[in-house]
């Protein structure tokens, strides 16, 4: 097993308090080497809103974008069944798994 390190950042750039669009989540990923993972699509990560505005609920990854620069992804998260978001701060666990290799990290968001 390998580790893979993993940094995210989150946005709310069009999800909002009330309403059920996507929230972003900009992920970096690359081995222990620092050499860019490519390939990976939306089996390979899990996203667990660990904190979440008060009544927030659980959320569904929608899609995995691949971004232009090798190694970065675009996660796209929503409520889970027909929750909409809700106003405050969520933490978000991000765990990316590739085979046998592994790796984790935190993201967060004001949802305003």
């Amino acid at each position: 097993m390998a580790r893979l390190i993993v940094s995210a950042l989150s946005e709310d750039t069009v999800a909002a308090p009330g309403n059920r669009k996507p929230n972003y989540i900009t992920v970096s990923v690359t081995d222990s080497n620092g050499v860019p993972v490519i390939g990976l699509g939306s089996g390979h990560f899990k996203v667990d809103p660990m904190i979440v505005g008060a009544g927030g609920a659980l959320v569904n990854i929608t899609s995995v974008i691949s971004g232009r620069l090798s190694g970065f992804y675009l996660i796209q998260v929503v409520p889970i069944n027909t929750e909409t978001w809700k106003a405050g701060v969520y933490i978000f666990c991000i765990a990316v798994t590739r085979g046998i290799d592994q790796g984790q990290t935190l993201a967060q968001v004001l949802m305003d």
